[in-house]
């Protein structure tokens, strides 16, 4: 039981790494393929310097990784999970926004009938 707080603030850093959207888009841009930090600031319109910021952040995680070649730095998401939790994030919302769309005609009614209760003021 005592392990339960550390394992926990462990899932929280991770979660920490990937609560950045453009760190989000860096792992996107990763599911074509490995890359460079030249490569992922086309594909994300980072500087260099701000992609290499980001990429830290994820190596600090072990959810990047980076092979040296020669000059280059070739960054890889260092797991096949890591895209299947972004997955389930994205499915995640998408189930909220569909819950939200279904009662969205229900919430307007309340709005319409409280307006309608306080008048104009």
């Amino acid at each position: 039981m005592s392990q339960q707080p550390a394992r926990f603030a462990l899932f929280s850093e991770v979660f920490k790494a990937l609560g950045h959207p453009k760190r989000l888009e860096i792992i996107h841009a990763l599911r074509e393929g490995e890359r460079t930090a030249t490569q992922l600031a086309e594909a994300t319109g980072l500087s260099k310097t701000a992609v290499s910021q980001h990429l830290s952040v994820l190596k600090a995680q072990a959810l990047v990784l980076c092979d040296k070649r020669g000059s280059f730095c070739y960054y890889r998401v260092a797991s096949p999970a890591v895209f299947s939790v972004c997955e389930g994030v994205r499915q995640l919302v998408l189930e909220q926004v569909e819950s939200f769309e279904a009662v969205r005609p229900f919430l307007a009614t309340l709005d319409g009938s409280r307006t309608g209760e306080d008048g104009d003021g």
